[in-house]
């Protein structure tokens, strides 16, 4: 092989490692504009999440009171139940005792009427009697 193939032939390969390094710049430019576009992106996604995590927190906050509200409404129910508990109670007791009266003033009535009735015919006993 003579000197000007072996020229030619350096020059070829000189050509084709010029081609390959242009590629790999091209290759290796647009590595970095993916990797500043995937950057870019991380960052998005990184703010989303802080934006989350502070939903996510007023909420549980939220729902911290919102369950301190559940537990007073049942503390105040439950102490409407007592009360309405004892007034039943107070309520059948006194029902108790008003049964007991009216059952008194019947028997009384009945001894009213009765004694009445027998005043009745003592009058009319005596109005004969009389005449």
């Amino acid at each position: 092989m003579s000197n000007a193939q072996r020229l030619d032939n350096v020059e070829n390969d000189l050509e084709t490692v010029k081609q390959l390094l242009v590629s790999t710049a091209s290759y290796a430019e647009s590595a970095d504009k993916r990797i500043d576009r995937l950057v870019e992106r991380q960052d998005l996604t990184q703010k989303q999440l802080d934006g989350l995590a502070v939903t996510v927190q007023v909420m549980g906050e939220n729902i911290d009171i919102f369950m301190e509200k559940i537990d007073k409404f049942v503390e105040k129910t439950d102490k409407f139940v007592e009360k309405t508990d004892d007034f039943i109670d107070t309520t059948k007791a006194r029902n108790a005792v008003l049964d007991g009266v009216i059952l008194e003033l019947r028997e009384s009535q009945m001894s009213t009427n009765a004694a009445v009735e027998r005043l009745d015919r003592i009058l009319e006993q005596l109005l004969k009697r009389n005449q």
